[in-house]
């Protein structure tokens, strides 16, 4: 949901309060992060766009380790990057960028489980990650808790076990839209509910079965981006209240696979990807009032796919 959340909490400074359940208020200029990638092989570059004019970004920051295929979860301060493959086998670690800074940050806190191709999702307090390939395809959601950093595995699973889904985010639930069981790739969507971690399985599906997609929400919808199957440019998705499916006339500029999302509070941007043998540095999306399709001339430093995405600014 794009959403700040800010620290009230009297007596003390907003940077300052410690107190369990405050969520820190955002730190860092807002804008989307690509995090690692497949350039060939792994990748540990951080770039992406800052949301006002658009303009691309580069930090000096690198992740800890290459990796592709991983899941992007963001806290208010911090950006992650959960799993993925470094460079040539699951991983269960965790890294990624501090906003404030830019700086990179590595955990001790690890997966449950070692995977790749995992989609992410976060609540205010923690990040997920969904489902992934571990030799067999998985159903495991488990991820961070943001104060503290610590590790969470939760009892809740995916209702279908899979890789390549694409994550959003309502504020009270974390969706995988579509993704790749077997052949052919699914249109369902599933996932978790924050307060009691229990799994969910709405009746609304994809207006298109695909996999390698990337994931952006507004406060109200969950929009998947792209991806394997259809026409590679078909923009759908899920609104929260309610759960019903929904399919913007809108699409990407251009068609591709493995692309990766994130969002301000006004636009769902699809960074990367691979189309006609070539990885791609594009950058578009959609204008959520509307609906409608962007192209921003900004793009990332480097071409890849299999990037994750966070974003600054206090967006979830």
């Amino acid at each position: 949901m794009a959403q700040c959340f800010w620290n009230n909490h009297r007596g003390q400074e907003e940077g300052e309060c410690t107190l369990p359940g405050v969520i820190p208020p955002p730190t860092g200029t807002p804008g989307g992060y690509a995090l690692g990638g497949n350039t060939g092989t792994s990748s540990a570059v951080i770039d992406g766009i800052e949301f006002a004019g658009e303009t691309a970004i580069n930090p000096a920051a690198t992740l800890s380790v290459a990796r592709r295929e991983a899941a992007g979860a963001n806290s208010t301060i911090k950006g992650y990057t959960m799993g993925g493959m470094d460079p040539s086998s699951a991983a269960s670690s965790i890294d990624g960028i501090e906003f404030a800074g830019e700086t990179a940050i590595s955990l001790v806190a690890v997966l449950s489980v070692a995977r790749y191709r995992l989609s992410g999702a976060n609540s205010g307090t923690r990040g997920y990650a969904l489902g992934g390939y571990t030799g067999t395809r998985s159903a495991v959601i488990d991820g961070i808790e943001f104060a503290g950093e610590t590790a969470i595995n939760p009892a809740a699973t995916l209702s279908l076990a899979r890789e390549y889904s694409a994550g959003v985010n309502s504020s009270v639930r974390g969706y995988a839209l579509g993704g790749y069981p077997s052949y052919p790739p699914t249109a369902v969507i599933d996932g978790i509910e924050f307060a009691g971690e229990t799994a969910i399985n709405p009746a609304a599906t994809l207006s298109v079965a695909r996999y390698n997609l990337a994931g952006a929400n507004s406060g109200t919808r969950g929009y998947a981006l792209g991806g394997y199957g259809g026409t590679y440019v078909d923009i759908d998705g899920i609104e929260f209240a309610g759960e019903t499916a929904i399919n913007p006339a809108a699409e990407l500029s251009l068609t591709r696979w493995g692309q990766v999302g994130c969002n301000s509070n006004a636009r769902g941007y699809a960074m990367g990807g691979h189309w006609g043998g070539l990885m791609r540095a594009v950058i578009d999306g959609i204008e959520f009032a509307g609906e409608t399709a962007i192209n921003p001339a900004a793009e990332l430093s480097l071409p890849r796919q299999d990037a994750s995405g966070v974003q600054a600014g206090g967006y979830l």
